[in-house]
C-alpha cells in the first residue's frame, strides 16, 4: 500500500488518476489504526455491536422497501443489497460502503459527522400533544487532515470479495442517496476489519482540499430529501414508539426506526397517516360478547415475528393448540408497516372454519396519530391439517389474491412459533395466552383505558 500526502489540489488530481480504473475510493476525516499501526477498517456492526430485535426489523423492512420500489426485485437478492438499506440509511451492516466517485470520497473525507438529539413538541392528527425525540445529524467541513483509502476492486474478486454496486437496486422512480453517491457495499468484512491486502493507496491531504477536490457536492445533494428519495420515505413514514412505560401528561415518542436526519421532518400538526404507538396487546383487549371464540394468544418479539425460517407445513405444537381452541393469534411487540397510510399489521390469526378448514391470515388495526380505530382480518390463506399433521393449501373463492409471498412468511411464522412452543423458549404466561422468553407483558396504560373503556 502507498502512502501520498498532497498538499496541492494538483497533486491529488495526480493521485487519484494514478490509482486507475481499479479503484473504489473510501473517505474518512479520522484515520483508525490496528494494533500494528496499520489503517483499521471496520464495519458499522464491528463498532457498534448488535441489537438482534432491532437488526432483524432493519433487515425486515429493508427487503419490504427494495421489493416496493425497486423493478424487478424478486427477495432473491444477495446480502449486499439487502444490507445497503441498513448501511445508508442508519443502522448497521456487516458490510463497508465505499464509493466508485472519487469526488465523493474526497467529500467524505474533508466533512465530519455529528449527531444530537431533537426534541418537538407537536400534536397529532386530533391535537393531541406529544413530544417527538428524532435524530438530528450534519455534516460539517473538517479543518484538519483528511483520508482517503483505495480499494482494488480485482484483489477484492480474487479473495471472493463482493464489490456489489448499488445502481443495481435503483428505484424505478427518484433517486436514494447510494446512487447519488455511486455507492458500493464491500464485504461481508470479518469483525477484525477489512485487510490491508486489498488497499493500493492511502492518500491523506488536508480538508479543504478533499473539499475542492469535491466540488459542486454537499450534504443535500449526497443525501436527498423523502420527495427525491423514496426509500428515505418510507423509513420516515413508518410509526413512531413511545419511549418508555410512563403514564405522564404527555408521551415521548421516537421513530420506529431510528435513523439520522439532515433536516427536520417534523411539522407542528402531525397528518392522521403518522401513528404514535403506545405498546399494547390485542391480548388484553375485552373480547366481543358477540364473539363466543376462544382464541389463544401468543405474544412476540420483533426478531421472531420478522425473522426468516424455511417454509414448514409440519406445525405439531400449534395444531395441538388449535386442537382444544378456535384460534390463535401471533402478536408481535409493535406495530406492522405496510405503507398502507392509516393502516398496519397488528399479528397474524389462524382460526378453524367449517369443514375443517383452518383460515390463516393477518390481523390489522387503523391507528391515526394516538388513537385506535378499526380491528379486523385482512384476506388470508386456506389450508387443512392431514391425517399425518401436515397443512396443504385448501384453495377457497374468498382467498386473497395479492399475489405476494406474505401469505407464504405467515406459515414460516407459525414454523418459528412451533419451534418456541416446542423449545421452551414460548410458554403458557396466563390462561389463553403464551408469552416469548424475556418479553414485557404490559399493555400502555392509556391504551388499557381505551381497552376498558370501549
Amino acid at each position: 500500500m502507498q502512502k501520498l500526502h498532497c498538499e496541492t489540489l494538483d497533486a491529488l488530481d495526480a493521485a487519484i488518476v494514478a490509482a486507475g480504473p481499479d479503484a473504489l475510493f473510501r473517505g474518512q476525516v479520522e484515520h483508525f489504526l490496528r494494533d500494528d499501526g496499520s489503517p483499521s477498517l471496520t464495519t458499522s456492526f464491528a463498532r457498534r455491536g448488535c441489537i438482534p430485535d432491532l437488526m432483524v426489523k432493519w433487515y425486515h423492512y429493508a427487503r419490504r422497501v427494495l421489493k416496493r420500489h425497486v423493478h424487478g426485485w424478486d427477495g432473491a437478492a444477495d446480502m449486499a443489497t439487502d444490507q445497503a438499506i441498513l448501511q445508508h440509511y442508519g443502522w448497521i451492516s456487516f458490510y463497508l460502503d465505499a464509493t466508485g466517485d472519487a469526488r465523493v470520497g474526497a467529500w467524505f473525507a474533508s466533512h465530519e459527522f455529528t449527531e444530537s438529539k431533537r426534541c418537538e413538541l407537536v400534536e397529532d392528527c386530533f391535537e393531541d400533544p406529544v413530544f417527538l425525540v428524532s435524530k438530528a445529524a450534519t455534516f460539517e467541513p473538517a479543518t484538519s487532515v483528511g483520508n482517503l483509502y483505495v480499494l482494488s476492486r480485482k484483489k477484492l474478486r480474487s479473495a471472493g470479495l463482493s464489490a456489489v454496486h448499488l445502481s443495481e437496486i435503483a428505484t424505478a422512480q427518484g433517486t436514494p442517496r447510494y446512487v447519488r453517491q455511486d455507492a458500493y457495499m464491500v464485504g461481508p468484512v470479518p469483525q477484525a476489519g477489512l485487510s490491508m491486502d486489498f488497499l493500493t493507496h492511502h492518500i491523506t491531504a488536508p480538508a479543504h482540499i478533499f473539499d475542492a477536490y469535491a466540488t459542486g457536492l454537499s450534504t443535500a445533494f449526497l443525501f436527498p430529501e423523502p420527495g427525491e428519495d423514496p426509500i428515505f420515505g418510507e423509513l420516515l413514514a413508518m410509526p413512531w414508539e413511545k419511549i418508555g412505560r410512563s403514564d405522564g401528561p404527555i408521551d415521548f415518542f421516537q421513530r420506529a426506526l431510528d435513523l439520522p436526519e439532515y433536516t427536520p421532518h417534523i411539522v407542528k400538526h402531525m397528518p392522521p397517516a403518522t401513528a404514535m404507538y403506545r405498546p399494547f396487546w390485542l391480548a388484553d383487549a375485552p373480547q366481543d360478547p358477540a364473539d363466543p371464540a376462544v382464541v389463544v394468544h401468543v405474544l412476540c418479539g420483533s426478531a421472531l415475528f420478522h425473522g426468516s425460517s424455511e417454509l414448514c407445513f409440519s406445525l405439531p405444537n400449534v395444531s395441538k393448540l388449535l386442537a382444544t381452541h378456535d384460534g390463535l393469534m401471533v402478536e408481535p411487540d409493535g406495530l406492522v408497516y405496510h405503507g398502507m397510510g392509516e393502516l398496519y399489521g397488528k399479528g397474524v390469526i389462524v382460526m378453524k372454519k367449517e369443514s375443517g378448514l383452518i383460515e390463516v391470515c393477518e390481523f390489522g388495526v387503523e391507528h391515526p396519530g394516538l388513537q385506535i380505530h378499526g380491528l379486523g382480518k385482512f384476506p388470508g390463506m386456506h389450508y387443512r391439517i392431514d391425517e399425518q399433521g401436515l397443512w396443504h393449501r385448501a384453495t377457497q373463492a374468498d382467498d386473497c389474491d395479492c399475489g405476494s409471498d406474505a401469505h407464504d412468511d405467515h406459515i414460516r411464522l407459525l414454523g418459528r412459533v412451533d419451534t418456541g412452543l416446542k423449545e421452551g423458549f414460548i410458554a403458557l404466561d396466563s390462561p389463553r395466552i403464551y408469552l416469548q422468553q424475556g418479553l414485557a407483558r404490559a399493555t400502555d396504560p392509556a391504551v388499557l383505558r381505551v381497552f376498558l373503556e370501549s
